[in-house]
């Protein structure tokens, strides 16, 4: 990392260079998840590693189509984000702000798609209430960790057959120094 960088305490990085990982980490599931468990001060929401990250089930027993469904749907959302990000100033908080505006919207097809994969590799309902299906979720996990279980941590799922075919290179890279 460059000298001129000075992160904080602030600063939460996922150090995860595949794409199923940022597919889930970019989902409503995980948003609700947050905005539920997250520290907040007035009205700013706060991630914490402890209190969000650290709690959040990753699926269990996602399929290996559903890992690749998961992966494409979050290249998909990046594609869509950076074609957008060339045609308009603002940046990402810009970006965003044109889901609350009516209307078709790629970024907002996008991340309904990406839901949609999210939902089918955690094997959640959208007519149940997400959050008691992700409590249910977190409860069976820590239960078959204090049992000394086996559990699926985040990241790529350790039994899927090519680890290799869920990282793309379309992410952001630090320029070369000096």
């Amino acid at each position: 990392m460059s000298s001129a960088i000075r992160p904080s305490n602030l600063i939460q990085v996922f150090a995860f260079a595949d794409d199923y990982s940022f597919a889930i980490l970019q989902s409503h599931l995980h948003w609700l998840w947050f905005i539920t468990k997250c520290g907040k001060l007035t009205e700013r929401f706060r991630y914490s590693a402890e209190s969000v990250f650290d709690t959040y089930p990753w699926p269990q027993a996602p399929t290996p189509k559903q890992a690749e469904a998961l992966a494409e749907a979050g290249r998909q959302v990046r594609r869509v984000r950076t074609g957008a990000l060339s045609e308009m100033e603002g940046g990402l908080r810009a970006l965003y702000r044109t889901l609350e505006l009516p209307g078709a919207n790629p970024l907002k097809d996008a991340h309904a798609a990406l839901d949609a994969a999210v939902l089918a590799a955690y094997g959640f309902s959208a007519k149940k209430d997400l959050l008691a299906q992700l409590l249910d979720l977190n409860l069976a996990v820590a239960q078959r960790l204090e049992k000394a279980e086996p559990v699926t941590p985040p990241g790529i799922p350790a039994n899927f057959p090519k680890p290799q075919t869920l990282i793309s290179d379309d992410c952001i890279r630090a320029p070369a120094l000096g």
